[in-house]
């Protein structure tokens, strides 16, 4: 942006770009940073996943890391949701299956210097098969919300939404979300977002 005119100041595209890897589905931006989802990328299995983050520097942009679950797998969709925040992501796969068949997650990541290593992986408490959880996130300062549409607690597909805080290095579930006139099929959690003390979810 120069004054109240925006331009095109650069194309995005992964280092290693391969057939269907749908690079661009999902992106943030913070600062200098930018984060860009592939979730049918292939390296650690067929569509287990991947997110690339790049760093400003002038007008140019280039690729910095890419970032890859620690226990990816086939189908993980690991990359369909991202946020960026500072030194922090977070990346949501909502068709891992760690609480059951498509019960969902989401992983952090931190900056040290120009590499991004993997901090945690966020679950939810009371995950279940088909909860989609990781299907939205969204990071702000110490702060997570992570988007699980599916889940059922106010009915078929209801939905809810996760909130996640840090303390050093660890992350922990602070409060489920629903919404006070949740009905089945309104996928509360399709998205999310949060800034400060505030979030926003969308049904």
């Amino acid at each position: 942006r120069s004054g109240t005119s925006w331009s095109q100041q650069a194309k995005l595209v992964a280092a290693d770009p391969g057939y269907a890897d749908y690079f661009g589905l999902s992106v943030s931006i913070s600062g200098d940073y930018a984060l860009v989802g592939a979730y049918p990328d292939d390296d650690a299995g067929t569509s287990s996943g991947s997110a690339y983050t790049f760093i400003r520097d002038g007008t140019s942009w280039s690729q910095q890391a890419k970032l890859v679950a620690g226990d990816a797998a086939n189908s993980d969709y690991f990359g369909y949701s991202v946020s960026i925040s500072g030194d922090y992501a977070v990346v949501g796969a909502y068709f891992d299956d760690d609480g059951g068949s498509q019960s969902g997650s989401a992983y952090t990541f931190i900056r040290s210097g120009t590499s991004w290593s993997q901090q945690a992986k966020l679950v939810a408490g009371d995950a279940a098969a088909n909860d989609y959880f990781g299907w939205s996130v969204s990071i702000s300062g110490d702060y997570a919300v992570v988007g699980a549409p599916y889940d059922d607690d106010g009915g078929n597909q209801s939905g809810s939404a996760y909130t996640f805080i840090r303390s050093g290095t660890s992350w922990s579930q602070q409060a489920k979300l629903v919404a006070s006139d949740a009905a089945a099929s309104d996928y509360f959690g399709w998205s999310v977002s949060i800034s400060g003390d505030y979030a926003v979810v969308g049904a």
